[in-house]
């Protein structure tokens, strides 16, 4: 069993501890942050960011990036950047209750929370978060760092750029597009194609 290090250890990283606890794939280190975290599950908190170096010299060879969307992505691409640059490998983390397809083609650092489906012929870029309870259809692309939330449905063939946002319970019709660093509100029902950097929120947009 390989060991890891969680970067981060906030609400999302509890999820992704419990995927990886599940899936035993993975022996958990520790996790970086700011300060500890008040008993959470006895993990070990390493230091700040700054210790990652010298566990990366000490043997381990891998990291996953914790930190949630945080109302935009530029968090978590600094912290890939600094995780790459030290030398760790990034798996995508999928939970056991979750159904991908053998035809997926998922990227690294990404997680694939309980219960999400990823069906027939869907690319997910590096870095992205497909939460709990998610679908995303046939033959989507979904952008690096994006995040799917909780139970979303992206129909066949929808698109979804880079560090774009899509709320809770969102649903995007088939064949739509949405661009770059959008933002689409929770229950919202997106039914024609969003231009980059735009916010929808409604339930015929």
């Amino acid at each position: 069993m390989d060991n890891i290090i969680l970067v981060g250890f906030g609400g999302h990283a509890k999820s992704v501890a419990d995927t990886i606890e599940r899936s035993n794939r993975f022996h958990i280190v520790g996790y970086t942050d700011r300060k500890p975290l008040e008993n959470y599950q006895d993990y070990k908190w390493l230091g700040t960011d700054e210790v990652l170096k010298q566990y990366h010299g000490s043997g381990v060879n891998y990291a996953f990036i914790c930190v949630g969307y945080l109302g935009h992505s530029d968090v978590r691409n600094k912290l890939y950047t600094m995780v790459k640059e030290i030398g760790f490998r990034l798996p995508v983390i999928v939970d056991p209750s979750a159904v991908v397809a053998g035809s997926a083609k998922i990227e690294e650092g990404t997680f694939i929370g309980k219960r999400a489906v990823i069906n027939a012929g869907v690319s997910i870029g590096k870095m992205c978060i497909i939460n709990s309870g998610a679908v995303i259809e046939h033959d989507c692309e979904i952008g690096a760092y994006a995040h799917i939330s909780v139970a979303s449905i992206l129909c066949g063939g929808v698109s979804v750029g880079e560090s774009t946002f899509v709320g809770a319970n969102a649903t995007v019709i088939q064949m739509r597009r949405i661009g770059k660093g959008c933002i689409i509100g929770a229950g919202s029902v997106i039914r024609s194609n969003v231009s980059d950097h735009e916010t929808k929120w409604g339930i015929n947009c």
